[in-house]
């Protein structure tokens, strides 16, 4: 029994990760919407697709979690918007991180829905990046801003439905 020879094998340790490879990459989504089904307004939502799919995935820190789009629905409210509604409740599943949209009026003209909607999301630590305004909901004083922009977004929506009313009356 002497004679057996032990062996010892050597684990080496696992060199440190950098930070970067630490970090998960963000689930990001985009939201996109064009109020009618006109022709014109097809191609800027193909459009607001095509740009945010090619951001998303261009990104290396980033990570496809889905484009949700609604065609030819009114921003007035959440209620008829499946794929908003769809996006939100992925987001209560913690499948995103990040939601990138064009602006506040594609997003919501309800100030009231925009703002509880900002709220929730920005509570699961979700953040909304409005591009054209370069408003980020993660930063502490983007409320206000918002608050403001979705009541303007808010009045022109029914400054366009009592222009409507009005031109319907008047041809009648």
């Amino acid at each position: 029994m002497d004679d057996i020879r032990r062996t010892v094998t050597v684990i080496p340790a696992k060199p440190q990760m950098d930070q970067q490879e630490v970090m998960r990459q963000l689930r990001v989504a985009a939201y996109c919407r064009v109020s009618t089904a006109e022709e014109e307004q097809q191609s800027s939502y193909e459009a607001q697709c095509t740009y945010y799919t090619d951001k998303i995935m261009t990104n290396p820190e980033w990570t496809m979690a889905g484009i949700f789009a609604d065609e030819g629905i009114s921003g007035t409210s959440t209620k008829n918007r499946d794929d908003f509604n769809r996006m939100i409740r992925r987001c209560r599943q913690k499948k995103i991180d990040l939601i990138l949209t064009k602006s506040i009026s594609r997003f919501a003209r309800n100030t009231t829905e925009c703002l509880e909607t900002i709220r929730e999301l920005k509570s699961l630590g979700i953040s909304i990046f409005f591009e054209e305004h370069d408003i980020d909901t993660k930063m502490v004083s983007s409320e206000m801003l918002t608050a403001v922009i979705a009541s303007c977004a808010q009045a022109e929506s029914e400054s366009i439905s009592r222009n409507m009313r009005w031109s319907v009356q008047k041809r009648m």
